[in-house]
């Protein structure tokens, strides 16, 4: 056994060499994962969370009951301020495309020292204790630096591996000399128990979502209760179960690694889902009178769009 562990340390240690040139896409795919091992990306995802939460809330507030068919100006600003958010790491990967451009080709050669790396009009040796994190992705090795904010990354495309099977001795070496991020950041019991409620709460946001979808088109689809010309809040009908999913979609997304909670969310899920789905029955035989004011049902179960 002592044997075959000093042979796979041998295999580990040899130097790895790659000869690349990053591409926009690299850079905004090391973007994204350093953001999920720092915190501020921690918090700027919760932010985008909270102002689509708040937003949500405030357009159905401000359109119920409102014969105004306009979309409120609050959803072009959540719209814009998701484009926005989303849209960060390609800018700033663009930005960074552009130095890097200058270098030309790269060449990096990994060993037990560290990692040189050799371009047209620079060289630079980085040790270890630089970036002692590291975070995989299908395509790419990127290191980050021990700030709390990770502000230094090296990005290693596996493209640029003469051999494929290159790629897991430089994973050996990495997981020698370095901490993964996602284990360095593996959930305690505290985080667990927050992401249990953080899941809980989006459940509970898309079923209110829901069933607001489904009351609020309750006296039109019900003209027996109350005939004559209804409100078409079919529209805030639509918006609330189209925000309703991504919130569901949340949930799934946040415990799609925990095995237990995949489980139990996936239950959850369906039964919230299956009120969506209800609302969207109600809901659908009225979206043809999107831009009406007010809408009646026929007795033959059909609906008919005035405006006014």
């Amino acid at each position: 056994m002592a044997e075959g562990r000093e042979a796979t340390d041998a295999v580990a240690e040899r130097p790895v060499e790659l000869a690349y040139r990053p591409t926009v896409d690299d850079l905004a795919a090391a973007i994204r994962t350093r953001a999920k091992s720092t915190r501020a990306g921690l918090y700027r995802r919760r932010l985008l969370i909270y102002t689509l939460v708040v937003t949500a809330v405030g357009v159905l507030l401000s359109t119920l009951g409102d014969g105004h068919r306009d979309t409120p100006w609050h959803l072009y600003l959540a719209l814009a301020f998701v484009a926005f958010m989303t849209a960060v790491p390609r800018l700033q990967a663009r930005q960074l495309h552009r130095l890097s451009e200058r270098q030309g080709d790269f060449r990096a050669v990994v060993d037990e020292t560290g990692i040189r790396l050799t371009t047209a009009h620079s060289s630079a040796t980085l040790d270890w204790h630089l970036y002692p994190r590291y975070a995989e992705t299908p395509e790419l090795f990127v290191l980050l630096s021990a700030d709390k904010s990770a502000v230094g990354v090296v990005v290693l495309p596996k493209r640029g591996l003469s051999n494929p099977e290159d790629a897991g001795r430089l994973r050996a070496i990495l997981d020698q000399h370095l901490v993964r991020a996602d284990a360095a950041a593996a959930p305690s019991r505290g985080r667990a128990v927050g992401r249990g409620a953080g899941v809980v709460g989006l459940l509970l946001l898309g079923l209110v979502l829901f069933f607001f979808a489904y009351a609020a088109v309750q006296k039109a689809a019900d003209p027996d209760a109350l005939p004559g010309l209804q409100h078409n809040n079919a529209p805030v009908s639509a918006v609330a179960l189209i925000l309703g999913l991504p919130a569901v979609a949340g949930a799934w997304w946040a415990v799609r690694r925990m095995k237990v909670m995949r489980i139990v969310t996936a239950v959850l899920a369906a039964a919230v889902l299956l009120v969506g789905g209800a609302a969207l029955y109600r809901i659908g035989p009225m979206l043809h009178c999107w831009g009406s004011d007010r809408i009646t049902r026929g007795p033959d179960g059909d609906y008919a769009c005035y405006d006014f």
